[in-house]
């Protein structure tokens, strides 16, 4: 414990130090020096008190939009950490910041402001969703920017169909030598896939397949569960490549377990035979540690019609400790009844 306050001295030492007024002030300044200086005084002190400089975000959006200002840089910057320390005070920019990132792809200051559009987008999704295009185009402009493809996945989180103009960009990404943003690529995919939206290409599909075996682990969980995701709504374009991850039925990682499973399931609602050649994989599984596996397995074997899992699936039914698993196993043994 700080006995004597020092932390809470230094905070409010801190806050006084930010004359806010002033700084807005010379915000607004005709002088472009004064200007200048003020964005200084934001850069600078937006690393220990973001919190401080919030109400400068319209300000600062003016001067992006201002062709050839001197420090555009620090404005993007200052306004990337703002988005970050407060989405919901930057979201009401994301027009001014798409617009200053597709006037100049290429720059330093384009990378913070897709920084700026991946925080706001997580926090509110919906505010960016409408300039998908414009962040498709700077991203592949700024050869798959990792800042991009975050904000197209947070945007898949609430309007997965909006993305559709993202599809080839995040394919691309998600190749055989997966850039960076792979792992979000795959996220967002996936979320494209079980969504209404009419895909002109599956290619992703065989791309996420061969990913479902890779060094990477988090690259592997979400290849795996990209494919679970397209198996709810298209199975039959996942049928085909199904025998290709029953390895991931025995990852070390147990949400690449649970995801295969669930694959399997999914495909076998449609196609049940799917599950004969890893049924008794996924009968092991219904002793796993982790109860999503254990639930996951259940649902597949119930769609797969695996009747010889029916006395174990009963004990489930009645005794499992987690509830979900449980539910799953009781619904399995309706299935196989």
């Amino acid at each position: 414990m700080d006995r004597d306050g020092g932390h809470a001295v230094e905070q409010r030492r801190r806050s006084d130090s930010v004359d806010l007024p002033l700084v807005l002030s010379q915000l607004d300044a005709t002088d472009p020096e004064t200007r200048l200086d003020a964005v200084r005084r934001v850069r600078d002190g937006i690393d220990d008190e973001p919190s401080a400089y919030t109400p400068t975000v319209p300000k600062l959006r003016e001067l992006l939009a201002e062709p050839g200002f001197e420090l555009r840089e620090a404005v993007a910057y200052s306004l990337a950490e703002l988005a970050v320390e407060a989405p919901s005070d930057v979201a009401p920019s994301a027009d001014a910041i798409v617009a200053a990132a597709v006037d100049d792809e290429r720059t330093p200051a384009t990378r913070e402001l897709l920084r700026s559009l991946a925080a706001v987008a997580e926090e509110r999704p919906t505010a960016v969703a409408e300039h998908v295009p414009a962040i498709v185009d700077v991203t592949r402009a700024r050869d798959g920017d990792v800042r991009g493809i975050r904000t197209l996945a947070h945007v898949a989180r609430a309007r997965p169909e909006a993305l559709e103009p993202a599809l080839p960009l995040l394919t691309e990404t998600v190749a055989p030598e997966p850039d960076d943003g792979a792992v979000s690529a795959l996220s967002a995919l996936g979320r494209l896939g079980r969504s209404e939206a009419d895909l002109s290409s599956l290619a992703f599909v065989d791309h996420a397949v061969d990913l479902a075996d890779c060094d990477d682990p988090k690259l592997r969980r979400n290849a795996v569960g990209c494919l679970a995701d397209v198996a709810h709504r298209r199975p039959e374009a996942v049928e085909p490549v199904c025998r290709r991850i029953r390895p991931a039925l025995e990852s070390d990682d147990p949400e690449t377990r649970a995801n295969a499973a669930v694959t399997f399931g999914r495909v076998a609602a449609a196609e049940p035979s799917v599950v004969e050649p890893v049924r008794s994989r996924l009968f092991a599984l219904l002793e796993d540690d982790h109860p999503y596996v254990r639930a996951s397995a259940c649902t597949a074997l119930g769609h797969g019609n695996v009747t010889e899992a029916r006395e174990r699936l009963s004990t489930l039914a009645t005794g499992d400790p987690e509830s979900t698993v449980r539910d799953r196993a009781a619904w399995a043994c309706g299935k196989l009844s």
